[in-house]
C-alpha cells in the first residue's frame, strides 16, 4: 500500500470528504486540459509525477492532458514571475494569466498559501485580496476551478507555523464555499506530511498525497510515472526556457533568432502524451 499509517486513521477522524463539493473535481471528463497553478508544491510535483500518475490511472480511457505552471516562491500576487517586472503586479499577473489562457484550460487546480502565511495573521486580508482578483482574471477561461490547501508545514517547523497557516488554509475554504468551487484540503487530510525541510515533501509525500486526489493509491506503474515526468519536463523548458532573457527579453538582439526553437517542442510533448496514454491502457 502506498498510504501510510497515518492516511487512512485521519480520514477517519476528521469525518469529512476529500473534497468540500459535492462533484468530485477530478473525475475528470475526456478531453479535459489540467493545468496547475500554485508555488513550490505544485512545481516540484512535475518531477514527482505521482498525482498526475494517480489522477491518470482514475480516469483510464479518457483522453486528458496537464499542463504544470507552478512557480516556486510564487504567490497569489505573482511575485516569482515578475522576471524584470517584479515590482509591477500587473504584469506579473499578465504572464501567469496569459499563459494559462494560451493553454485553453477546462480545470485550473490553484494551490496558494504556504508562502503568504509567513506574513503571519495579519497577512491574511492581503492574500485572500489576491486570491479573489487572481480568480477574476482566470474566469474567462470559463475552467472548472479547484482551490487546493498547502500541505502542512512538517515536524521542524511545526506546531506555531501550522498555527497561522491553518489562517490561510480556511480563507481559501472561505473563498471557495462563497463561489461555490470545489476544495481540496490537503492541509487537514495530510497530518504528517512527509518532508525533507519541514516545508518540500519527499517523493514519499506526494505518493501518500496522490491517493487524496484520486480517491484510491495509485497503482504501481514506474514506467508511466517515468513517462509523465518526461513529459513535465519537456513541457517545462517550453514555457521556462533557460535563457529567455536573449530569446525574448531585453537582450533578444543578441540571440532572438533561436526563439522559434522554442515552439520546437510542443511536437515532442504531444508524442510524449501518445506515449503516457498507451501506457495508461496497458496499466488498467
Amino acid at each position: 500500500m502506498f498510504l501510510s499509517r497515518f492516511l487512512w486513521p485521519a480520514l477517519l477522524l476528521v469525518g469529512m470528504p476529500v473534497v468540500s463539493s459535492a462533484a468530485d473535481p477530478f473525475l475528470l471528463q475526456n478531453g479535459d486540459r489540467v493545468v496547475l497553478i500554485g508555488s513550490t508544491l505544485i512545481e516540484r510535483e512535475q518531477k514527482s509525477g505521482y498525482w498526475e500518475l494517480a489522477l491518470t490511472q482514475k480516469n483510464a480511457g479518457k483522453s486528458i492532458s496537464f499542463r504544470n505552471l507552478g512557480w516556486s516562491g510564487d504567490t497569489v500576487h505573482a511575485e516569482a514571475r515578475g522576471r524584470f517586472d517584479y515590482a509591477n503586479e500587473a504584469k506579473r499577473l499578465d504572464q501567469l494569466i496569459s499563459l494559462t489562457k494560451e493553454l485553453k484550460p477546462t480545470v485550473i487546480v490553484i494551490c496558494y498559501g504556504q508562502n503568504e502565511s509567513f506574513a503571519g495573521k495579519d497577512g491574511v486580508p492581503s492574500f485572500t485580496k489576491g486570491l479573489e482578483k487572481l480568480l477574476d482574471l482566470l474566469q474567462p477561461t470559463q475552467a472548472r476551478i479547484v482551490l487546493m490547501s498547502p500541505t502542512r508545514f512538517g515536524a521542524v517547523l511545526a506546531p506555531a507555523r501550522n498555527a497561522t497557516l491553518s489562517l490561510y488554509r480556511d480563507a481559501l475554504q472561505a473563498v471557495a464555499q462563497q463561489r461555490k468551487l470545489a476544495f481540496v484540503d490537503l492541509f487537514t487530510l495530510v497530518p504528517e506530511p512527509r518532508t525533507e525541510n519541514g516545508i518540500h515533501l519527499t517523493p514519499e509525500g506526494y505518493r501518500e498525497s496522490a491517493a487524496l486526489l484520486s480517491g484510491t493509491a495509485p497503482r504501481e506503474s514506474e514506467e508511466l510515472r517515468q513517462a509523465i515526468i518526461a513529459k513535465n519536463r519537456l513541457f517545462f523548458h517550453r514555457w521556462r526556457p533557460q535563457n529567455e532573457t536573449y530569446l525574448f527579453g531585453f537582450r533578444k538582439h543578441e540571440q532572438g533568432r533561436n526563439a522559434v526553437e522554442v515552439a520546437q517542442f510542443d511536437p515532442l510533448v504531444a508524442q510524449a502524451e501518445k506515449q503516457i496514454q498507451t501506457l495508461a491502457a496497458k496499466s488498467q
